[in-house]
């Protein structure tokens, strides 16, 4: 209690549009984060570069300020090139010119890396390029100090929901406070990290326990910090279960501060359920993971007029988004409790239709009868399938690479070639911009539900496999 008034109060980051919510309030809402519209994903980096896209390139297709995401463990071991080279007072800018003008947000897990955080006796190890490395508050702010980037997720031990004892989940809870103490000290007391504006976000863990991760919520809380990150998800969760700790937590947490939440996918349909819980930033590789699969998005993300005629609250709505969101009454237990884990198989069985978020490399779940439950997947093309070899017309009418056929493309990735990944990602990327777009703006007007409900209905379908691979290069 003495330290936490010492501290001096966090600076907002973050402003509601609309109407202040009361606290316990889980709904989508729209905001704005230091000048980046939110419900928003951040574009993901590796080793401080953008995926497959030229910068200028990625400018073009993601306009407007953007949150620039880099991994703890791509930036930490390039501390020293950053703090030797000639612009170092101006840190990450400073080293990575393309990454100026934008918002540079340090990750402590990396959606591209299943798993990415490793716990330990003392800190939590992350991978890196150059292996795994050990991230704790004196390494944070050590490189805080070199980089200066504007938000930083303090570290936190990943407990996932499936196949972790109770113990593991209490220490992951305990850590985090102490470690955003630690950092919250460091931030407030040390000169060069008080020299500048950054801002902190606690990580909140918990694993499947609601009352634990309302316990996490708490504590976290009561400290000056700018937002959170929600760990622990996203990874081979039900949906259903997935949203029951998604309501708890959001319910929980301050309305007032944003929400981050990394996931291992970032489908569509997790977009969604994502959005309708009240998150605010979604951490995603899904657009890059489905072009290195050879797939571009095709589906709509403009509801037709006449769907606005059905009330947010219908039974036609509520059915459709029955796989997305959990029961009113969510009761004491959101999913199964760290005492039953063993069980876990079973407990997930009841999410039936959305056993699983879907991905592009995402595998069959087994139901409770044995048999496949089926997943769902938006509407994608393979180009890899032998419909597309004589096929040239574009992706779509409205891609930005559209002047490339899709016979093209599929013979670009039958050679193997790098240009098709590149091309896919660009296509990917403006899809899932424009369906953030949508998402805000129904959001705004009242109606996203009836949104979510449609595209649920029309716009996704079950996984597909995938088509056999062309002939080897030559």
């Amino acid at each position: 209690a003495e330290l936490r008034a010492k501290l001096p109060p966090a600076k907002p980051i973050f402003k509601i549009a609309g109407a202040e919510r009361p606290p316990g309030t889980v709904e989508a809402r729209t905001g704005d984060l230091l000048g980046v519209e939110t419900p928003m994903f951040t574009a993901l980096t590796s080793r401080c570069l953008p995926l497959n896209l030229r910068p200028e390139v990625l400018d073009s297709v993601l306009q407007g300020p953007r949150l620039n995401q880099l991994p703890v463990g791509d930036v930490l071991i390039r501390q020293d090139r950053v703090a030797a080279c000639p612009e170092s007072e101006e840190g990450f800018g400073g080293f990575w010119h393309h990454l100026r003008g934008n918002l540079a947000y340090c990750s402590f897990r990396n959606p591209r890396q299943n798993p990415s955080v490793h716990g330990g006796d003392t800190v939590c190890s992350v991978e890196t390029h150059g292996g795994r490395k050990k991230v704790g508050p004196k390494e944070l702010c050590s490189m805080q100090k070199v980089l200066r980037l504007n938000i930083v997720a303090a570290p936190a031990e990943e407990v996932p929901m499936e196949g972790c004892g109770n113990r593991r989940s209490v220490r992951a809870v305990t850590r985090a406070v102490d470690w955003l103490k630690e950092i919250l000290q460091a931030k407030a007391e040390d000169p060069q990290l008080a020299s500048f504006d950054w801002h902190v976000l606690a990580g909140i863990q918990g694993s499947g326990d609601v009352k634990l991760r309302q316990k996490a919520c708490a504590a976290a809380s009561s400290w000056p910090v700018s937002g959170f990150w929600i760990g622990g998800l996203g990874y081979e969760e039900a949906l259903a279960i997935r949203g029951k700790i998604l309501q708890a937590v959001t319910s929980a947490l301050p309305p007032s501060l944003p929400r981050f939440l990394p996931l291992n996918s970032g489908s569509p349909v997790e977009v969604l359920q994502a959005v309708l819980m009240g998150v605010d930033v979604l951490e995603l590789p899904y657009p890059t993971q489905a072009a290195d699969k050879g797939s571009a998005l095709v589906f709509s993300w403009e509801m037709p007029q006449e769907e606005l005629s059905s009330g947010e609250d219908s039974a036609e709505v509520a059915e459709a988004l029955a796989a997305l969101l959990p029961p009113k009454d969510v009761g004491d237990a959101a999913a199964p409790s760290a005492e039953a884990k063993a069980n876990d198989g079973e407990a997930a069985a009841p999410a039936a239709a959305v056993a699983k978020a879907p991905e592009p490399s995402a595998g069959k779940r087994k139901a409770p009868d044995g048999a496949p439950a089926p997943m769902l997947s938006v509407k994608q093309l393979k180009l890899k399938s032998p419909e597309c070899r004589e096929d040239f017309g574009p992706i779509s009418p409205d891609s930005p690479v559209q002047r490339y056929s899709r016979a093209y493309l599929c013979h670009l990735l039958e050679v193997r070639e790098l240009l098709a990944t590149m091309l896919l990602v660009h296509h990917n990327l403006y899809v899932y911009r424009q369906f953030f777009v949508a998402i805000r703006h129904h959001v705004r007007q009242g109606s996203i539900r009836r949104y979510a409900a449609w595209f649920m209905r029309t716009q996704t379908s079950e996984a597909v496999a995938e088509p056999a691979p062309g002939p080897a290069p030559k």
